[in-house]
């Protein structure tokens, strides 16, 4: 992948995938990407920050970008670990209304913490180590880490460790990626 996913890049995947979603709903669903991307792989989806606003997180750039039409920033392609996320908070929050999901984000630290620590809000950036924080607490990736502890640690059990890169496995990427079908090589 070459360049940084921006906010851009998710929101666009966000809007392929729940159509007709709205600017509410979208904000939101970027700020749980955010938050479970940081604490699945411990660095952040996308590049831009996410604001605390009154109804809830907020990415300031994004937002100001499509109210103003400022151009885009050059599409990044989604990473299959970017996909995972967003098919993850897709399936936990897809559903949720835009009044759920800023109610439930008002419940959280990492809004709640930024909205109550300045009336003025000039300072509302959430701080990426308070997502890890938040979302490294939840119960789902407390199960999801326990799951993967239990597999490595069977003989047996395959391996989480990433497919050494190698211009065969490139190829075979690349032909699967347009169509074509994939010879299997027997070993002997």
């Amino acid at each position: 992948m070459t360049g940084e996913v921006s906010s851009h890049d998710v929101a666009r995947e966000i809007r392929r995938r729940l159509s007709g979603v709205g600017v509410l709903k979208t904000h939101k669903l970027l700020y749980y990407c955010q938050g479970w991307h940081l604490a699945w792989h411990g660095e952040p989806m996308f590049s831009d920050g996410i604001e605390a606003w009154s109804n809830g997180p907020v990415v300031g750039e994004l937002w100001a970008a499509e109210k103003h039409s400022r151009p885009v920033p050059d599409v990044h392609a989604l990473s299959g670990d970017h996909l995972a996320t967003l098919d993850y908070v897709i399936a936990r929050y897809g559903a949720l209304s835009g009044r759920d999901l800023i109610n439930l984000t008002h419940g959280e630290d990492p809004w709640r913490a930024v909205s109550a620590s300045d009336s003025s809000w000039s300072s509302n950036v959430i701080d990426h180590d308070a997502l890890l924080r938040w979302f490294q607490d939840d119960e789902d990736f407390k199960a999801r880490q326990a799951a993967v502890a239990r597999l490595r640690a069977r003989p047996d059990a395959f391996s989480f460790d990433p497919v050494p890169d190698s211009s065969l496995l490139q190829a075979a990427v690349g032909r699967a990626l347009n169509g074509t079908a994939i010879q299997h090589a027997r070993r002997a």
